[in-house]
């Protein structure tokens, strides 16, 4: 009997949180340096979740749903640590990281309401890792469902169970 192959779950849901904690840091960054928020930046986080999850070559149907919800609190992550980091320049290093993540904690929820696109972007971010792992998946499950040997054009199919000289 061939082993069962692995669904990669656990693999997936590691590298999917390492990918959209590295994701979250990059945007985060990027957002410091230039003092502006990048949507793309935030889809880039999905693109690096789904990417991640992808090379582990997962079957499991769970892992679509948990690459959108890295890839969305990915985006959002790097989104308030962007903020984080453009508190403690904009105070001249006046400010310890710590109380300025105290800070931000404060008016992140009312800065997300002033600015939907925010949202839009983290959406769109978590539809681009569940759509990546998805389409993984499905090829994956599709393979496995396969045969292992093509059938010849016209021929019947043979049946090994079946006496061949029945007495």
């Amino acid at each position: 009997m061939a082993p069962q192959p692995r669904s990669g779950l656990v693999p997936g849901i590691i590298v999917g949180l390492l990918a959209a904690v590295l994701g979250a840091v990059i945007y985060g960054a990027i957002v410091t340096v230039i003092e502006r928020e990048i949507g793309y930046a935030a889809v880039g986080v999905g693109v690096l979740v789904g990417l991640g999850m992808m090379a582990v070559k997962p079957t499991s149907p769970v892992l679509p749903a948990l690459a959108a919800l890295f890839s969305l609190a990915g985006a959002a992550l790097g989104t308030f640590l962007g903020g984080v980091g453009a508190v403690v320049k904009a105070s001249g290093d006046a400010l310890s990281y710590g109380d300025a993540v105290s800070l931000v904690a404060k008016v992140f929820p009312d800065a997300v309401k002033q600015d939907p696109k925010v949202l839009l972007f983290w959406v769109i971010a978590g539809v681009a890792g569940f759509f990546f792992v998805n389409k993984r998946v499905k090829a994956a499950r599709e393979a496995l469902a396969a045969p292992s040997y093509p059938q010849q054009e016209g021929t019947q199919p043979v049946d090994n169970f079946k006496p061949h000289n029945p007495a």
